[in-house]
């Protein structure tokens, strides 16, 4: 066990020196990290600063680094695991013809590597602890993450928080129905991610709705959005490999967008 953690350190993405005998503390959004070097081991500790773990005592884990660790550790943003479902900041109609942009705020994960000629990834810890949701049918469907961020149809100051990465989404709306948008289901493990100062984004997500029988085409543009068109890429897609497609499958859930990506 670990006492309480107070942040001492301001949270930075990249390298950090862990001396032996040193430790820190450091924060981001909800969540709080500790790390540590004792015996030449590598000592982390986190904590999420909600209800789902008031009271709970963070552990310690130990990893007795590789004989050529350089003595830094790295801590590079990443999309979660999994699709997250999201729902708008208030439901509204996509009319035949029409197109909107929506953003959705996704919470990153903060991957850990002891870096070295070999870097290793040591863990990947969520900003906040998300929930497990049913994206589909009893008969056919996959797990995701529900999240309790909600997209928005404008971007504002107060839309942009360091634990949040921004996922712009196009919607255009040339089939012959109007479009009910309720919740929008997106698997980020095929976005590219983008650095501009502190703030994290995704590459643009287009939805072309094509009607109930023929589903949507969905494509990804590799690019940093042109809300931020000089932002660093930091990293591809984990999976690249459905750049763009024809979402078929999910055409008969008409009341949301089912299935991106």
């Amino acid at each position: 066990m670990i006492e309480a953690m107070d942040r001492d350190t301001p949270f930075d993405w990249g390298e950090h020196t862990l001396d032996e005998g040193s430790e820190f503390c450091l924060g981001l959004g909800p969540l709080t990290l500790r790390f540590a070097r004792r015996s030449g081991e590598i000592r982390i500790a986190h904590h999420h600063e909600d209800p789902a773990t008031e009271g709970e005592e963070p552990e310690w884990t130990r990893w007795a680094p590789m004989p050529d660790w350089s003595g830094v550790i790295r801590l590079r943003p990443a999309f979660p695991d999994r699709l997250v479902v999201v729902k708008p900041d208030q439901d509204f109609w996509l009319m035949k013809g029409a197109r909107a942009r929506v953003y959705l705020r996704v919470p990153m994960h903060v991957v850990i590597e002891a870096v070295g000629p070999r870097t290793r990834a040591l863990l990947r810890v969520p900003t906040m602890t998300l929930t497990d949701t049913w994206w589909g049918t009893s008969e056919e469907g996959e797990l995701g993450y529900g999240l309790d961020t909600r997209g928005r149809r404008e971007l504002r100051d107060d839309v942009f928080e360091e634990h949040l990465g921004i996922c712009p989404l196009h919607l255009e709306n040339p089939s012959d129905d109007d479009l009910h948008v309720d919740r929008i289901a997106l698997r980020v493990v095929h976005l590219s991610l983008f650095r501009d100062g502190n703030r994290l984004w995704s590459d643009t997500t287009r939805v072309r709705y094509l009607g109930e029988d023929a589903g949507s085409r969905i494509d990804m543009s590799g690019n940093a959005p042109e809300e931020t068109a000089g932002a660093e890429l930091l990293a591809g897609p984990e999976d690249p490999r459905a750049r763009g497609f024809s979402a078929r499958t999910f055409a008969r859930l008409r009341s949301s967008i089912e299935g991106l990506l």
